[in-house]
């Protein structure tokens, strides 16, 4: 026999009974390997692991391992409950993954089946993790923001699978039941798990009901700047905190990037709550519902609301939130057709427009003041950025006192806390306002400051409290600027008719105010600068021009025959404002009966009013008092009276003078001849003439 003859001979001896060996042990499961595999498995993944019978196990083609229950212990030791706890439990992996995870990879599983599957994923504040097996460590001094990966499983099949997570660097905890089956092949439309979720993310209460096309893809982690390997269908019910959430859409890595793109619907009690969980500043408001499509990728939210209604506003819009930057940044748009300030009213500390709830979890100011007291949550504006464009189409006040505005637009600026609406324009009942304001809160008292001008707006279109019973039935619409200026017109050259309102005309002011605090009665009280306000072609009611003279047979004969509307001939107010005082330094209306002169002051830090307005008539009158009309109280209890000297003094004379003489002659010192028109009683040379301010009293202590 030659020598190559003999080698073959050998080969064979050696290559044959190993491969019968091998093909036996194949075909019996390889039973007696439960025990070397076990010790394997627990070298190669650094912690206890367990394999009880019955064990099959298949390593030559497509290998897999069938055992009676495989339990994975913690890395954090042997008290610790297991990662991993599942009966009659299927694995199937490929080689060359379970290499590549021995160099460092993710591993990676073909499938995972099991009857029952008990699953406790822990991660430490320090950034150590449960699931962090093999020879890769997470030291205890790493940045909690590295990411460690959960292994990959290509199917999963479970008929009973608990999960628990108690992630302490993301601040959640969750409780998840889980039943289904799910692939990332061709058939992952058709499967599905359904699965409970209950616990916390952050500070948010969860109880949900899930529906999901895989729940690996929506575990797996993957970098913030790299797009998720695969998207499952998933659509979740049920409760946020106090909101009711649905989402239906696909979505994965939730537990570290978070890809996910859909449709939602999203209502609650107060969107406070809600950003509150999310790191975002929102405003509390009353009940509030969302529909729309929500997305994130790559550390960026976009939101889509089709339709959001806050209280009674209608609003939508389209918002990009920007996690990466530093701090985070919200842009986008805000729209719709109606906005009341009264649904954002907690977010400048007044009385919400919601329910009960809500009214309650706003202190209502002290006993006799109406400026709103609650102090603003100022650390939340250095919270982010903000760049947001607004498009309201009726913003409507928190008083029905006032018309709303239309056609608002302005652009909302939050940068580096400081808050800022810039650009600011609307349609004020035929007239325009613009401007800008700013709230600085880098200092421990924030500063406010206001710019903001008034042109051709229609007094009475605007307030509706000065209109007359007969001009509110006939009141045109306060967006209609044709209809409000035929009024107008028709006040000043009918003057027979009745007076639509008590004061009309178009406003023209100007106003640049600044102030410091915590609270708008804080801002209020230091308030500081300049407004200058003046009414042009515009009327004056009879019966108020003869009231404030004090005029009794003028307004007698007024009241009998019915009021009619007196053209001004100008009317205009100049404020001085310093520390939160308020004065007049010039207040006239002139109208042909009257020139009516205002002075005194409004002190916002106690909310007193000290005001007098005395009417000098231009014609003569048989019977008038004369004396100074006296606004006193308070900003919510005002209290009118009449200067009591002058007064007194007049009725005094004419008594003692009738008695004296008879009754004609008391008549006498009530009798007015009237006054000189002044050329132009507006000018700032004839306020010295004016009424004088009632004498200053002691502010009382704050």
């Amino acid at each position: 026999m030659t020598p190559g003859r003999r080698g073959l001979w050998v080969v064979l001896a050696v290559v044959v009974p190993l491969a019968i060996a091998l093909a036996a042990c194949e075909a019996t499961g390889w039973t007696f390997l439960r025990g070397p595999l076990q010790n394997a498995l627990q070298r190669a993944a650094a912690v206890p692991v367990t394999i009880e019978a019955p064990f099959q196990a298949h390593l030559l083609w497509r290998p897999r391992l069938e055992v009676g229950r495989l339990q994975v212990g913690s890395v954090f030791g042997t008290e610790a409950p297991p990662l991993l706890d599942g009966r009659r439990v299927s694995l199937a992996w490929r080689w060359r993954d379970v290499w590549r995870w021995h160099r460092g990879d993710v591993l990676q599983l073909r499938a995972l089946r099991a009857d029952a599957l008990d699953v406790r994923l822990e991660r430490l504040a320090d950034g150590r993790a449960n699931w962090q097996l093999g020879n890769v460590r997470r030291p205890t001094t790493a940045p909690t923001s590295e990411r460690v990966a959960l292994p990959r499983i290509g199917q999963l099949v479970v008929s009973d699978a608990r999960l628990a997570l108690d992630d302490r660097v993301r601040d959640t905890q969750l409780r998840v039941e889980l039943r289904g089956r799910e692939s990332t092949g061709a058939d992952a439309v058709t499967s599905g798990h359904q699965a409970t979720i209950k616990g916390r993310y952050r500070a948010l209460p969860l109880n949900l009901a899930v529906r999901a096309g895989g729940a690996l893809p929506l575990l797996h982690e993957t970098d913030e700047g790299k797009e998720s390997a695969a998207m499952t269908p998933l659509r979740v019910e049920g409760e946020v905190g106090a909101s009711k959430l649905l989402f239906d859409g696909q979505a994965a890595a939730l537990l570290s990037a978070r890809h996910l793109d859909g449709a939602l619907r999203f209502g609650g009690p107060s969107l406070a709550r809600v950003g509150e969980a999310l790191g975002v500043t929102l405003p509390h408001t009353p009940p509030f519902d969302l529909q729309g499509r929500i997305s994130h990728h790559n550390g960026v939210w976009s939101l889509r609301a089709e339709r959001a209604t806050i209280g009674r506003s209608e609003l939508n819009g389209e918002f990009r939130y920007d996690t990466r930057a530093r701090p985070s940044r919200l842009s986008g748009r805000l729209g719709g057709p109606r906005l009341e300030l009264a649904d954002l009213g907690p977010a400048i500390g007044a009385p919400t427009g919601g329910g009960e709830r809500q009214h309650s979890a706003t202190p209502r100011p002290a006993r006799g003041r109406v400026l709103p007291e609650k102090r603003f949550d100022l650390p939340s504006l250095h919270a982010m950025d903000a760049d947001v464009d607004v498009a309201i189409d009726e913003l409507v006040f928190a008083t029905n006192a006032m018309t709303p505005l239309h056609a608002l637009r302005t652009q909302v600026l939050l940068d580096r806390g400081v808050l800022e609406l810039h650009g600011l324009k609307a349609q004020v009942a035929g007239g325009q306002l613009s401007g800008n304001t700013r709230l600085d809160t880098h200092a421990q008292q924030a500063r406010w400051a206001a710019q903001l001008q008034f042109g051709g707006v229609d007094i009475a279109g605007w307030v509706r409290g000065i209109r007359t019973r007969e001009g509110e039935r006939k009141a045109p619409s306060s967006n209609d600027a044709r209809a409000l200026a035929q009024q107008r017109r028709e006040a000043r050259q009918q003057p027979d008719r009745p007076p639509p309102a008590y004061l009309t005309g178009q406003l023209d002011a100007r106003i640049d105010l600044t102030g410091t605090g915590t609270s708008t009665a804080e801002i209020l009280s230091t308030l500081g600068g300049q407004a200058h306000v003046g009414l042009r072609e515009g009327t004056m009611s009879h019966l108020i021009t003869e009231a404030l003279g004090l005029d009794v047979a003028q307004a007698l004969g007024v009241a009998i025959r019915g009021d009619r509307p007196l053209p001004l001939r100008c009317a205009r107010f100049d404020f001085a404002t310093r520390d939160g005082v308020m004065h007049i330094q010039r207040g006239v209306f002139d109208n042909p009966d009257s020139t009516i002169r205002v002075a005194g002051r409004i002190d916002l830090r106690d909310e007193t009013l000290a005001l007098a307005a005395r009417a000098r008539p231009k014609d003569v009158s048989p019977l008038s008092l004369r004396a100074p009309v006296l606004i006193g109280g308070t900003l919510g209890r005002p209290q009118v009276g009449i200067e009591g000297k002058q007064l007194t003094g007049r009725v005094l004379g004419a008594v003692a003078l009738g008695a004296v003489a008879g009754p004609l002659a008391a008549v006498i010192p009530l009798l007015d001849t009237g006054t000189e028109p002044e050329k132009d009683p507006c000018a700032a040379s004839n306020q010295a003439a004016g009424a004088q301010a009632p004498p200053k009293t002691e502010t009382p202590p704050r």
